[in-house]
C-alpha cells in the first residue's frame, strides 16, 4: 500500500535489481547454513519486503546489495530462531515418558488449551481464522499469508496480534 507522497514502485527497476543482486543475496543466505529451498523462500520474502517498504515510502536511499543482504539476514535469523524453538519444544516433548502421570496430565491440559484456542478462533472473523491457519497451520510468513489473502502485511500483522491477544486472554482467564 503506497503512502501519499511516496514515489510509485517501478516493477521493471526492481526486476533489474533482483537479477543483478539476487545471486549475492542467495549466497549470503546459504552461508548462514540454510537449505537452498529455504534460502530461496527467504530471498523472495526479502525482495517482497523491500518492494513493500519502497511503496510505503519507508526507504530513503537504496544501496544494493547491502540493504537486501541485511534484510535477508534479519529474516533468516528470525526463521532460524523460530525453528530452533520448535526443535527444543519437540525435544522436550520426546523426553517425557508418555505413560507417566505427568505426561498424561500435560497432554490433557494441552487438549483443553487447544479446545479453548479453537473456541476463541471460531469467534474471530473469517479473515482472522484464515490468516491464523496460514501462519500457524501451514507455516507461511506474514508476507506470504498477507499476499495470499490480499491484505497488506501491516494489516495481516495487526489481525494476528489481535487474535493472539484474544487467545492469551482466554488462556489466562482459564488458568
Amino acid at each position: 500500500m503506497r503512502q501519499r507522497g511516496a514515489p510509485p514502485v517501478d516493477a521493471g527497476l526492481w526486476g533489474e535489481r533482483v537479477r543483478a543482486h539476487g545471486h549475492t543475496v542467495m549466497v549470503s543466505l546459504l552461508a548462514l547454513g540454510l537449505t537452498p529451498e529455504r534460502a530461496r523462500e527467504i530471498a523472495q520474502a526479502t525482495w517482497l519486503r523491500l518492494i513493500e517498504q519502497e511503496a510505503a515510502g519507508a526507504l530513503g536511499t537504496i544501496e544494493l546489495p547491502g540493504l537486501a543482504i541485511r534484510q535477508a539476514r534479519f529474516l533468516a535469523l528470525d526463521a532460524i530462531r523460530r525453528d530452533a524453538a520448535d526443535r527444543r519444544r519437540l525435544a522436550d516433548a520426546l523426553e517425557v515418558d508418555p505413560s507417566s502421570d505427568d505426561a498424561i496430565e500435560r497432554r490433557l491440559a494441552g487438549r483443553q488449551e487447544l479446545a479453548l484456542v479453537r473456541q476463541v478462533l471460531a469467534r474471530c472473523s473469517p479473515n482472522a481464522q484464515r490468516l491464523f491457519h496460514l501462519l500457524y497451520g501451514r507455516g507461511l510468513s506474514a508476507v506470504e499469508a498477507a499476499s495470499e489473502l490480499g491484505l497488506s502485511v501491516q494489516r495481516a500483522r495487526q489481525i494476528v496480534c489481535e487474535t493472539r491477544k484474544k487467545i492469551r486472554a482466554a488462556l489466562e482467564e482459564d488458568a
